[in-house]
């Protein structure tokens, strides 16, 4: 990996803990509450609310990652 793409590994790991972290903050606001799972639902939110309304939540994109 050159320099580049080792600053761009960071980043996508730091945005991804950030994600991670709001994840976590909406669940234990509803984790008392009947309902089930709903990690799926917590984390899209969370990656709205970082990543703004302009964004597509994880599940409606493709994932890219550089050549094997």
């Amino acid at each position: 990996m050159d320099g580049n793409d080792t600053l761009i590994a960071e980043s996508h790991i730091a945005l991804e803990e950030r994600i991670r972290r709001r994840a976590h903050e909406i669940w234990k606001g509803h984790k008392d509450k009947p309902g089930g799972d709903t990690s799926l639902d917590d984390w899209l939110q969370a990656e709205t609310e970082i990543l703004g309304n302009g964004k597509q939540p994880a599940q409606d994109r493709g994932s890219v990652v550089g050549p094997a």
